[in-house]
């Protein structure tokens, strides 16, 4: 991840994830590093970019998602620990393949 912010979205639906997705690419620089389908239709949207857009695009995501579903939980990690992208994207960094 190279010293960029990590933010996490957790949302209701892929109706909610796809609107959020779109909002957050275009109203901050970040890009969209990996969506987890967790179970129940719930689906977490993990972005990267610098803190700034990170907390703007969450913020963001989190507006748009009140307004199409349901927003489960939303994080934004500043200069996170090196370990955590393996857990984050598992299968290219070399960690448990298994989506938790």
């Amino acid at each position: 991840m190279l010293n960029k912010s990590v933010g996490l979205l957790e949302v209701v639906g892929m109706v909610t994830a796809t609107a959020c997705i779109d909002a957050m690419v275009k109203s901050a620089f970040v890009e969209v590093h990996n969506i987890k389908m967790i179970g129940s239709g719930m689906i977490t949207i993990v972005i990267k970019g610098d803190l700034a857009s990170v907390k703007e695009a969450l913020e963001m995501g989190k507006e748009t998602a009140s307004r199409f579903g349901e927003v489960v939980s939303v994080r934004a990690i500043a200069r996170p620990y090196e370990g955590l992208e393996s857990l984050i994207d598992p299968i290219e960094k070399g960690g448990n393949n298994e989506e938790v």
